[in-house]
């Protein structure tokens, strides 16, 4: 007679049989259902064809945020979606609508119906049909659904002959250049730039806070003038040059900051018809603040990109540009004309809307930027 134990084993013994048994007929009678030619073309296709280049044109496809960017609760419509990338390919800045720019030419030679005679010379006046300088030699502002705009004016034209072709040559239409009163041939130069599609400035040499030992010039702008010294000596840099849309104080950390040295200043800028840029020489300028009041247009200095001689250091102060302008939706730096500025600025502006920003002339932020307290 089995004892217990071994009538258990073979008990275990004959269930484990029909078990295993019952698996291997099943798996013997079970056939998967064919995929589809359809679905199969599909998987090789996706397999074995890389992701095509992006050709297709956005004209008539909404903005799009960048898919790293989205929030939890943003839904994408249908629309939306025809946006995606293909799979693999890489995820890339918001696409938008192309960039548009006006064909519109700024006149070359400066037009006498906006200049006027004077014992100083051939001073910018607003002509009889109400036209302004600051209008007319403006560039067009592209048509864009990119908010943050930012402009960039290249510094100190004029003085060298070398140092300044090569900046109207080399540099972005949408750069404003500005020329020093001190310079020969201004009108000569303001025409190549003009042609070139540049906005031009005239630099106004003002006093700043440790004069005379730093000097400006005889053209210089002093808080010890009376106010008809200054208005003259302000007609005699502008009685310098023609067709330039607006001027911006050189230096000027002492003048800038003395509103009523400033005022008569600001108020013959505006009687003219031209635009007012703030250099930003000091955090205690009053132009910007005094120019709104008066309804003069005015842009600010966000800071100067080539304090700092390097390449990298440049690099970081453009970034800061752009950091600005995503926050505030308009920024303006100035530069330079030193080789490495010009080369640094055009490596940054060959990606600049790549990344989610476009470059607009000086005119195009006017009144745009928040004014520092």
């Amino acid at each position: 007679m089995l004892s217990n134990v071994n009538a258990l084993l073979i008990a275990w013994a004959v269930s484990l049989i029909i078990v295993v048994g019952g698996v291997l007929t099943l798996e013997a009678s079970y056939e998967p259902a064919p995929a589809t030619e359809a679905v199969a073309e599909a998987l090789t296709t996706a397999s074995n064809t890389p992701a095509p280049n992006d050709t297709t044109s956005y004209t008539d496809t909404p903005v799009e945020q960048p898919l790293d960017q989205l929030n939890e609760t943003d839904a994408l419509s249908s629309d939306e979606v025809r946006g995606l990338p293909a799979p693999g390919e890489q995820v890339t800045p918001a696409r938008r609508l192309p960039i548009q720019r006006l064909n519109r030419e700024i006149p070359a030679v400066a037009l006498p119906e906006l200049l006027e005679q004077s014992p100083q010379g051939l001073l910018p006046k607003i002509s009889e049909d109400g036209r302004k300088p600051y209008d007319v030699y403006a560039a067009s502002a592209p048509i864009t659904d990119i908010p943050a705009r930012i402009a960039l004016m290249v510094t100190d034209l004029g003085l060298k002959s070398r140092i300044t072709q090569n900046a109207v040559a080399e540099l972005p239409s949408d750069i404003g250049l500005a020329f020093s009163p001190y310079s020969r041939d201004l009108n000569n130069w303001g025409e190549r730039a003009r042609r070139d599609g540049h906005e031009v400035f005239l630099s106004i040499p003002m006093e700043p806070v440790n004069y005379p030992q730093n000097d400006p010039g005889s053209l210089t702008l002093l808080t010890s003038h009376s106010q008809r010294e200054s208005t003259n000596i302000l007609k005699q840099s502008l009685g310098r040059m023609t067709g330039y849309v607006g001027i911006l104080n050189h230096m000027g950390s002492r003048f800038t900051a003395a509103s009523d040295s400033l005022r008569p200043i600001l108020d013959e800028v505006n009687r003219r018809g031209l635009m007012f840029v703030d250099s930003r020489t000091t955090p205690y300028s009053r132009a910007a603040t005094m120019a709104r009041a008066i309804g003069l247009p005015v842009a600010l200095n966000n800071g100067y990109i080539d304090s700092d001689l390097s390449s990298e250091l440049i690099a970081e102060e453009l970034k800061k540009l752009e950091q600005r302008a995503q926050t505030q939706g308009a920024a303006m730096g100035m530069a330079r004309p030193y080789p490495v500025s010009i080369s640094a600025i055009k490596v940054w502006v060959a990606t600049l809307e790549e990344r989610g920003f476009v470059l607009v002339p000086v005119t195009s932020i006017a009144n745009r930027q928040a004014i520092p307290r």
